[in-house]
């Protein structure tokens, strides 16, 4: 089936994308976030690499190693710097963004349909992606989904397959459901012939294979297998206790103090109404989908009730299985937007319902709005930041720190970040995520070692308190950080220097 026309759907798209961006660059390149938070550690996954570490082995991480040759790749054309990493997760978004337009013009949606895209686009893409596997893999999906729309789930299975070795979760449900629905389809055709199947798979197999050996070539065949599979995420979220139920997760929906202004006014009013009308269309769409499996005709209407039952079966997965901190409601926010999207309105309800969700999603901008217009009054540029966007108050407690520091070794105590690359009289990097249920017992010695051999310790504030408690106090980190008497304590950062 043609996408024609998608190109000037995806260029609109992707404008309201980069005018979102515009107006949270004070959030996107915010300092602590580089310095201290996620967004760091992809330039620290590229600086250990580079420096011989192995990822899993010598360092903690959660995701697939097709994002750390991305990452390699993308900084050997891009400098290694916050903006640079910006840049990269722009990019994603621009792909899911030209992914989205492909899927709306798969499925014929209509003018009003469209004009949805545009308003929640913003909702469908993360301002920044915390960790370039998650914009890898958000594009792969993307484009996997646009391909089903297509009615290619061949081609679609190949993508899936790649989003694997980008971020073990989602790109595993998608496989097997996309397995699923060809299986199916081939069963009720009567064409279970070899031959029938290796051209359903043969796309999805080369792509496996390519990657395997170019992945284990680079990393090794030990940590390609250790990486392939989501152990280490699942360790990670039951040691955080991340969960949509009963987890940290839940405070997205319940959080304490909530009232209905909090469920009007905020974006969990768009999220739950979406969520419903997605669900609601979707029982009748897999009626339809079971019905029409192994036909041989191909009209919109049967890829659209597919769509639509294959982003509700997502959407579900995602909230009990993958549902992470209270911020992870944009995880894969794109699939609620495409399936709620492509729901038919021919009939008044339905279209009352559509009508209502479009302007749902678009209050849900307003504290957006106000909160970026506040930052953008609030912080600035500044070079004691690394020219990053901060508060006056932030750059003046910074700038102490820098002083005190001067000329003495310093070590940085942090969750995770990059402040070591951004100011090199910090002592070197020895890995990534300093946090339960992510750090290996190497990183942990490596760790109380620095501090051994610093004169100065700088801990910041949390600012990552959704993520992860500060940092994890460990009995090596607190036998080397013992010496250490507190000699500022101050909003953002505590200074300990070595007693003498």
């Amino acid at each position: 089936m043609s996408t024609a026309g998608w190109i000037p759907l995806a260029i609109g798209l992707s404008a309201v994308v980069l005018l979102w961006d515009l107006l949270e660059l004070p959030q996107l390149l915010d300092f602590r976030g580089f310095a201290f938070n996620d967004q760091g550690t992809n330039l620290t996954i590229n600086y250990l690499v580079s420096h011989g570490y192995r990822p899993i082995i010598d360092f903690g991480y959660p995701y697939g190693l097709l994002a750390i040759l991305a990452n390699m790749t993308w900084f050997r054309a891009i400098p290694l710097t916050p903006l640079g990493y910006q840049a990269a997760s722009i990019t994603c978004q621009l792909g899911v963004a030209c992914a989205i337009a492909r899927t709306a013009r798969a499925l014929a949606l209509r003018p009003i349909q469209l004009a949805f895209l545009f308003v929640a686009i913003g909702r469908a893409v993360t301002p920044t992606y915390w960790n370039l596997a998650h914009g890898l893999e958000a594009v792969l999906i993307c484009f996997a989904m646009a391909e089903q729309a297509r009615g290619s789930r061949a081609n679609g299975l190949a993508l899936t397959t790649a989003a694997v070795f980008a971020k073990p979760a989602m790109g595993y449900i998608y496989s097997a459901l996309l397995l699923a629905l060809i299986a199916l389809a081939a069963y009720r055709r009567r064409t279970l012939a070899p031959a029938a199947w290796l051209k359903q798979i043969k796309p999805a197999a080369i792509v496996g294979i390519l990657l395997i050996a170019i992945l284990g070539i680079v990393f090794g065949v030990d940590v390609l297998w250790m990486s392939a599979f989501p152990t280490s995420g699942m360790a990670s979220y039951r040691a955080r206790n991340f969960g949509f139920f009963t987890g940290t997760g839940s405070v997205f929906w319940r959080p304490a103090g909530a009232n209905w202004h909090y469920y009007a006014g905020t974006v969990i009013g768009m999220w739950a109404a979406a969520t419903a009308y997605l669900i609601w269309a979707a029982i009748p769409a897999t009626r339809r989908v079971w019905e029409n499996l192994g036909t041989t005709s191909d009209s919109i209407e049967m890829r659209r009730d597919e769509m639509i039952f294959s982003c509700a079966l997502l959407h579900l997965a995602f909230i009990f299985l993958l549902f992470g901190n209270p911020v992870a409601w944009n995880s894969y926010s794109y699939l609620l937007i495409a399936g709620a999207a492509a729901v038919p309105i021919d009939y008044r309800p339905r279209r009352y319902a559509f009508c209502a969700l479009v302007v749902i999603t678009a209050g849900t901008y307003y504290a957006l709005v106000v909160g970026s217009i506040s930052l953008w009054r609030s912080m600035n540029r500044s070079p004691a930041t690394a020219n990053l966007f901060s508060t006056p108050q932030l750059q003046d407690e910074w700038s102490r720190v820098l002083t005190l520091s001067k000329g003495r070794r310093v070590a940085a105590f942090h969750y995770a970040g990059a402040v070591e690359l951004m100011y090199p009289e910090f002592k070197p990097l020895i890995g990534t995520f300093f946090c339960e249920g992510l750090t290996t017992p190497v990183e942990i010695q490596r760790e109380a070692a620095r501090i051994e051999s610093a004169d100065v310790v700088v801990i910041p504030a949390s600012t990552s308190s959704a993520f992860c408690n500060s940092y994890p106090q460990t009995p090596e980190t607190d036998r080397a950080l013992a010496p250490f008497k507190q000699a500022v304590q101050g909003e953002y950062f505590s200074i300990y220097e070595r007693a003498r």
